[in-house]
């Protein structure tokens, strides 16, 4: 029998609820809501004076639907809010499966500011809900979309060049397309719902990927880690940062949940990554 990656995470926390008794149901079901809010330094070589200390906060996988509400969504955004970032990151999932969650939660992350402005990328789950729908409902309310393609951000003379790329698992990524233009021996951010971008020759150089799609696993148990890495090589890069030939790529654990409403050992996070020059 083949699983999908929803089903999976559903058995893997519901034997792992079973398995542990009340104690870790308790931890579970609470915990899929505790969210954190993360900071991590990333160091950028030659990174501009004027970006010195640049805090983006990366809201990732909000998976609006039957399992998180909007209430959720909205604490997510008062999070986000809360931390004054400099600019917004969006890397995908926003809703699961049915188009009526879309404009709802959109309205709700279009509650996020930011004073360089808030960008996004699509996901696998908003391509299988409706891409085309959810990229123009985000653009109809004021977030930039990037579906391969950049753009520069500018503080005076200084730039920060910024990309971002469609999602790769269903066929849509176009690093190429995404990358065309950008001078990857100056600093440079791609916004890639799935991690894997690491891998494709086209990012090469690039200072800083942000991605989410992994959940940090959803369920991450004791000496175990997470199953779900077990079956799919594409979530080899699981939670925080990593780096592969000078490029550096950070995978936030995400706000939102599929399958159960259930995290053990991934904690939902709203990341917030400052740039220093290295």
């Amino acid at each position: 029998m083949s699983l999908t990656r929803r089903e999976f995470l559903g058995l893997a926390g519901a034997a792992a609820v079973a398995g542990v008794g009340v104690p870790a149901a308790y931890g579970g079901f609470v915990e899929a809501w505790a969210y954190e809010v993360t900071e991590t330094v990333i160091r950028i070589r030659e990174l501009p004076e004027r970006f010195e200390g640049f805090r983006i906060a990366q809201v990732s996988d909000v998976h609006h639907g039957r399992l998180v509400s909007l209430e959720e969504v909205r604490k997510v955004v008062r999070l986000a809010n809360e931390t004054r970032a400099d600019m917004v990151a969006l890397t995908g999932d926003y809703t699961t499966d049915l188009p009526k969650f879309v404009e709802p939660c959109v309205e709700v992350l279009s509650e996020l500011k930011a004073p360089e402005g808030v960008f996004a990328v699509l996901g696998n789950h908003d391509h299988n809900t409706d891409g085309p729908l959810t990229r123009a409902t985000l653009r109809r309310r004021g977030i930039e979309v990037l579906t391969n393609q950049n753009t520069e951000l500018r503080r005076g003379a200084d730039v920060l060049q910024l990309a971002g790329v469609d999602d790769w698992g269903w066929g849509k990524a176009d690093f190429a397309r995404a990358m065309r233009g950008v001078d990857t021996s100056r600093p440079s951010l791609l916004l890639s719902h799935e991690p894997m971008a690491l891998d494709v020759p086209e990012t090469r150089g690039v200072s800083l990927i942000l991605s989410g799609h992994t959940h940090g696993g959803q369920v991450s148990l004791p000496w175990v880690g997470a199953p779900a890495a077990w079956f799919w090589e594409h979530l080899k890069y699981l939670r925080g940062s990593y780096e592969s030939e000078g490029t550096q790529l950070y995978v936030s654990r995400g706000t939102g949940v599929i399958g159960l409403p259930v995290r053990l050992g991934a904690p939902p996070e709203v990341a917030v990554i400052r740039l220093q020059r290295a």
